[in-house]
């Protein structure tokens, strides 16, 4: 069991973890927010997690959608954090901000980058919340995975 305990400093959720963008880049994202589906909860793709993360608050799903949204983005970033701390052989996709932002700042700064790019909304829901973290927050050189994009 103790193998898989993270040191203090590498325990950070993918929710306090990735969303730290420039205020200038989510101010230009659409401001629409969404009406989600039951089949939104599915959550199989990226464009039904942005749908869920950016559900209207007027929505009668809005508290689920976020609660969902949220759960999704805090169990991304415990797993990453696993996967790829120091001595796992496995180099982080994203290299987290400090401070870390709030899951809402994580959840709006995806919602707009998915927004930016509607080429990946039917990639999996994971697939395309580790390229957004990727995109928002690259690894300085000596960190970076080396790994071939298609």
């Amino acid at each position: 069991m103790s193998r898989f305990r993270l040191p203090a400093a590498i325990a950070i959720t993918f929710a306090t973890a990735i969303a730290a963008i420039p205020p200038s880049a989510t101010a230009q994202a659409p401001a629409q927010a969404s009406i989600p589906s039951r089949a939104a909860f599915d959550a199989r793709t990226m464009g039904d997690l942005a749908t869920l993360c950016g559900a209207s608050p007027q929505s009668p799903d809005y508290v689920a959608a976020i609660a969902f949204c949220h759960g999704f983005l805090q169990g991304a970033g415990q797993y990453h954090a696993v996967i790829s701390q120091p001595g796992s052989g496995r180099a982080p996709l994203f290299c987290a901000p400090n401070p870390p932002p709030s899951r809402a700042q994580v959840a709006a700064a995806f919602v707009a980058w998915a927004r930016a790019n509607p080429a990946f909304a039917g990639d999996s829901a994971v697939d395309g919340l580790a390229r957004w973290a990727n995109a928002a927050y690259p690894c300085p050189a000596a960190s970076s995975p080396s790994r071939s994009r298609s």
